[in-house]
């Protein structure tokens, strides 16, 4: 097995996360956004940009019921010797967000991946997650992942503690497994985590982190196209 296609397998698509701090207003608020900017936009611990900047935006609808729905989307770079890959992703989602009590609340989610250019690559994703005191526990699942027919899960933990005023601590532990990226060779799973801060200020968010995966070996990227070393990483955003 060729180590592209071993890296392709490891992570070849991606998508994002909805945080606690984005699905709270989402009850609350008939029409959201933003616009943000990261040095490296890395899903589940791999670079879906080759290692550079990415600009990306969201826009979101909810209904006071909960019901939401929304899109996102991002520039990409998977583009390697004998493949030229799609240059944008966007991706599509629809859910529900639910209060058990004033500290917990919970999502469910579909997702929708799209990949203008290389439409193979599209796929659907669920989730179901729940917050608590600043605790976040997700499990994501497909069973198509990048239009592979195989089976992808992923589960998280994060934590976020607010240490001064616009302050906070950012954790995050996820875990990936599945036939995905199992290649018959031992490799049939992954982490990556982070460790960081964020803040906000006139509208502006600001977060930066150290992320790294626990990858090595030949899966090991360290620059260029799935990028999986360790980095860190900034992001400003600004919601409207």
């Amino acid at each position: 097995m060729s180590t592209t296609f071993k890296r392709t397998r490891i992570a070849l698509l991606s998508g994002l996360t909805l945080s606690a701090t984005l699905l709270a207003p989402l009850a609350m608020a008939e029409v959201s956004g933003a616009v943000s900017v990261t040095n490296d936009y890395r899903f589940r611990g791999v670079s879906q940009t080759a290692g550079d900047p990415a600009l990306q935006a969201n826009i979101d609808w909810s209904h006071d019921s909960g019901f939401f729905v929304g899109a996102w989307g991002s520039n990409v770079d998977f583009d390697e010797p004998g493949y030229n890959g799609p240059d944008v992703e966007v991706d599509l989602y629809a859910g529900y967000y639910g209060e058990i009590n004033d500290d917990t609340s919970y999502d469910l989610t579909l997702y929708r991946y799209n990949y203008p250019g290389d439409s193979e690559l599209d796929y659907l994703e669920v989730s179901a997650g729940i917050d608590f005191n600043g605790f976040r526990a997700a499990y994501w699942y497909t069973d198509d992942y990048g239009g592979s027919d195989l089976a992808l899960h992923y589960t998280e933990i994060n934590y976020s503690w607010g240490f001064a005023e616009d302050w906070s601590l950012d954790l995050h532990y996820g875990y990936n497994f599945g036939d995905a990226i199992d290649d018959g060779e031992g490799f049939d799973s992954y982490s990556d985590y982070s460790i960081g801060v964020s803040t906000e200020f006139s509208g502006f968010a600001v977060s930066v982190a150290y992320l790294d995966t626990d990858i090595d070996g030949d899966y090991e990227v360290n620059s260029g196209v799935y990028k999986n070393s360790g980095t860190l990483l900034a992001s400003v955003s600004y919601a409207f």
